[in-house]
């Protein structure tokens, strides 16, 4: 992936860019679980985060499918949503398009804490 676009880190000040993927990375390692995200990278990159999730939803899709019903409901994403995003995706894109919906609602969370909490 040569590029990737993280949701909401262009509302973010310059300076809390940093800042702001590293909040990322806490909250998809926290509410992964099952899954070990691995150790939190001291200057996470939005390449480096895309990768990893990508990675990530694969091994939660393939050795943990039993706990995804449980992942989503932690995060926050609608199960009719997936359902319905699933049955229309194909099969090949599947893994890529729940890593995207993943990384906008944690992004949201961590953005809206940042913005109401003043640290931004």
């Amino acid at each position: 992936m040569s590029e990737a676009v993280i949701p909401y880190l262009s509302q973010i000040p310059l300076l809390s860019h940093s800042l702001f993927l590293q909040k990322l990375e806490a909250q998809l390692a926290k509410d992964l679980y099952p899954v070990d995200w691995g150790e939190l990278t001291a200057e996470p990159t939005p390449v480096g985060i895309v990768n990893r999730l990508y990675a990530v939803v694969l091994q939660l899709i393939q050795e943990h499918n039993s706990s995804l019903g449980q992942v989503l409901y932690r995060i926050d994403i609608p199960e009719g949503k997936i359902r319905s995003m699933m049955s229309s995706t194909p099969a090949a894109e599947r893994v890529s398009v729940l890593a995207g919906e993943i990384l906008d609602r944690e992004a949201k969370k961590v953005w809206l804490r940042m913005h109401f909490s003043q640290h931004v």
